[in-house]
């Protein structure tokens, strides 16, 4: 996600067309937004440690809501707020990387699971 957005930044001109320097009063704003999206995402991974119950472990619906409900709820409000966001914007606000790492994480918790019973 900072990797985005540092490649963002290299293809934004500090200066205007006219020549005269674009004054930004919120420089790192985004790197800040950034990082608390990553804080949000390490909060939503928290309720998978619900699978440490048997009864949540046992039923792949309330498992999987466990991986992944607080992930979806993100989502549903990220596509709802879609109007105010621009194309790049809504790239960057996704963490498409570590939801393919969870998504991974909970196929190889599913197998474990079923090998086990």
């Amino acid at each position: 996600m900072i990797g985005f957005l540092v490649f963002i930044d290299m293809q934004t001109p500090d200066y205007y067309e006219d020549g005269t320097p674009k004054m930004n009063c919120f420089g790192g704003l985004q790197y800040g937004i950034a990082i608390g999206i990553q804080l949000l995402i390490i909060i939503a991974n928290l309720p998978a440690f619900l699978n440490l119950l048997k009864p949540i472990r046992e039923n792949k619906y309330l498992s999987f809501l466990a991986f992944f409900g607080i992930h979806f709820l993100y989502l549903i409000f990220i596509i709802v707020s879609l109007s105010e966001f621009s194309g790049e914007e809504f790239l960057m606000i996704i963490p498409w990387v570590n939801w393919l790492f969870w998504g991974y994480y909970y196929l190889k918790f599913r197998k474990i699971i079923s090998i086990k019973f």
